[in-house]
């Protein structure tokens, strides 16, 4: 016989929104951000300077001003608790949402997973003249057989070239055996930061739909302070991207690939 409550008590300073924390407590919830309450047996406290004003210096406050009037993102982060929409120091920061423009070069890229990372096509429309990619994403899949990819690929892309990750030479041979017109990217040292410079040399316009990419955009930073080296996650979408635009625009298609 139960004789006493069992609790749990979670402290803590909110991060980005893709946070497990986030997904379980509030989106999934539907509780909105700063909420003060209860729902769901959930017992939620939002506190911030402001309920503790008379116990604070004027400096202090004055400090809180001049962040809220030169960082607005750090004053809604750092001192009011907010969720942040993205990380900071993402590397991609020239991208837009906006409807696909099919006017220009057409361009597909792969990246292969399997039980926790996804395959994903994406389709690249590309005005070199404006310097605008645009991107939207096909599909976005976990578990998928040869056979599945073989077939969305088809059905997405029909007889386009398909440029894809080198990582999966027999998975890439058997889909092309199912009549896909794909092609392995070439790895060379230095290709991720060349194909991240090149995509960051381009307004890159969303897909409205796109919102794998949206998260991955929001999500993808530096894994080293100098910025040699994007951290292993939240880069499937954007991989898939880099593929294709350096076939495209950085000659790696010239004497480098054989057409069978």
């Amino acid at each position: 016989m139960k004789i006493k409550q069992n609790r749990c008590i979670l402290i803590l300073n909110p991060t980005t929104k893709e946070h497990w924390i986030y997904n379980r407590f509030y989106e999934n919830r539907n509780i909105p951000d700063g909420y003060n309450g209860m729902k769901n047996s959930i017992t939620y406290i939002h506190t911030t300077y402001k309920d503790n004003v008379d116990n604070l210096s004027i400096s202090f406050l004055n400090q809180i001003q001049d962040i809220r009037r030169r960082r607005p993102e750090k004053y809604t982060h750092q001192i009011l608790g907010g969720w942040l929409e993205k990380q900071e120091g993402v590397i991609f920061r020239n991208w837009r949402i906006g409807e696909f423009n099919e006017n220009y070069d057409i361009y597909y890229g792969q990246d292969f997973g399997f039980s926790i990372d996804p395959t994903v096509l994406t389709k690249l429309s590309i005005d070199r003249r404006g310097r605008r990619i645009y991107c939207k994403v096909m599909y976005c899949k976990t578990g998928l057989s040869t056979t599945q990819i073989a077939d969305y690929n088809i059905r997405y892309a029909g007889p386009h070239l398909i440029i894809c990750d080198s990582a999966e030479p027999r998975l890439i041979n058997e889909v092309k055996l199912k009549g896909v017109n794909i092609r392995p990217t070439i790895k060379r040292k230095g290709s991720i930061l060349s194909g991240i410079a090149l995509l960051q040399d381009f307004d890159l316009i969303i897909d409205p739909d796109s919102t794998e990419l949206v998260k991955e955009l929001n999500n993808y930073v530096w894994a080293t302070k100098g910025q040699t080296k994007p951290v292993d996650r939240w880069n499937h979408c954007l991989d898939s991207i880099r593929y294709a635009a350096q076939y495209a625009l950085e000659g790696f298609s010239k004497g480098s690939y054989s057409i069978r």
